[in-house]
């Protein structure tokens, strides 16, 4: 069930540009109390804009509000080619030395999902290369004026960029943090497979990767359990993923990755909240079989499981640090793995305060 208004205009407006009936169910909420005001800043409103502009419905917008929505559009528009401009050009280095590259979340989704590059939000670039590139990629970015701040984290590290880079640039060489307990016990991805089956891209025509498309949907699950579902914008991904890749997904590969990797909960999770959102289930559609999210559900899915994703679906804030943790206690399979973690937390926690202290002193 879709809760929020954000939410129903999320959904309908994207439904909407092929459902003339969905179209008819837009107007009609429209013209309720919508509090645009809260709506506009959100990074959803970017393709929301986008779509109302598609359907011409944009003169039911409040005049200050559509002229705020549009200014972000326009800035969000022309801050994505420089970044993307700015990664094109890292890649032709990079593949200059013949370093593959793969690149991640939403450099690659508004390249190939989003319907335009105004869309799509993003605050930084993320880029995965292998262990054995690490020291020459960090060379060649410091070539670019890029500087890497000291970090705790052991799967990758975060660029300041110059005056003439837009976003920051994270090079990660592992998608699993190691040094987060429950990262470590509750997802087993394979970087291995992941670069095996990473398949071809284009950056601003610049020759990069990307993750498969099933390791794509099993990536962007995982990451929006790490971060507490807090945005909207990434259950759009999944399903504008879905919708651009129509027939294209091997759900019996996933479902074996997923199996393989531990990760079925967060994906069951992930699939299950897309399609509150929109009708991947749904006979018109057929985006997602039944069949798919029953091979994925858990056996016993608890109360408190449920209270918490009914959770996200009417809340737009993240989810609380102790329920992530009912979450990703859940995600782990083996009773024995989540003691192993439940002590690692422990120990983690006391170490923290002297790991930012040490970042602080650097």
């Amino acid at each position: 069930m879709i809760h929020s208004g954000e939410d129903r205009l999320i959904s309908l407006s994207t439904l909407a540009l092929e459902d003339d009936e969905k179209k008819r169910e837009l107007e009609k909420i429209i013209a309720e109390e919508i509090d645009w005001q809260d709506f506009s800043g959100r990074e959803t409103s970017l393709l929301i804009y986008h779509n109302f502009k598609k359907l011409s419905l944009e003169s039911f917008i409040p005049p200050p509000i559509k002229e705020s929505l549009e200014r972000y559009f326009l800035s969000n528009t022309g801050y994505n080619i420089i970044s993307l401009e700015n990664l094109a050009r890292v890649l032709k280095i990079l593949n200059g030395n013949k370093i593959p590259v793969i690149v991640l979340k939403g450099a690659a989704l508004c390249e190939t999902v989003y319907p335009h590059l105004g869309a799509r939000s993003f605050c930084d670039l993320d880029i995965m290369v292998q262990p054995k590139d690490l020291q020459m990629v960090k060379r060649e970015l410091e070539r670019l004026d890029y500087s890497f701040p000291p970090t705790a984290a052991q799967h990758h590290l975060v660029t300041c960029p110059s005056s003439n880079h837009s976003l920051p640039l994270e090079v990660h060489w592992d998608l699993v943090n190691e040094t987060s307990p429950f990262q470590k016990y509750a997802f087993k991805l394979s970087m291995e497979r992941f670069w095996e089956e990473a398949i071809p891209l284009k950056i601003r025509g610049t020759d990069a990767l990307s993750l498969s498309l099933e390791h794509q949907l099993i990536y962007l699950a995982v990451h929006m359990l790490k971060e507490g579902y807090a945005n909207r914008k990434w259950l759009v991904d999944i399903y504008l993923l879905l919708k651009s890749f129509k027939g294209k997904i091997n759900w019996d590969k996933l479902i074996a990755d997923c199996r393989e990797f531990r990760v079925s909960r967060p994906v069951y999770y992930a699939l299950t909240l897309v399609d509150s959102l929109f009708p991947l289930t749904d006979m018109n559609g057929r985006l997602l079989s039944r069949k798919v999210l029953q091979e994925l559900k858990p056996t016993r899915i608890s109360p408190v499981e449920k209270i918490i994703l009914n959770q996200v679906l009417r809340n737009r804030r993240p989810v609380s640090n102790l329920r992530r943790l009912f979450l990703y206690s859940f995600s782990i399979e083996r009773f024995a793995d989540r003691l192993k973690a439940f002590f690692a937390l422990l120990r983690y926690s006391f170490q923290l305060p002297f790991l930012r202290f040490k970042e602080r002193d650097h």
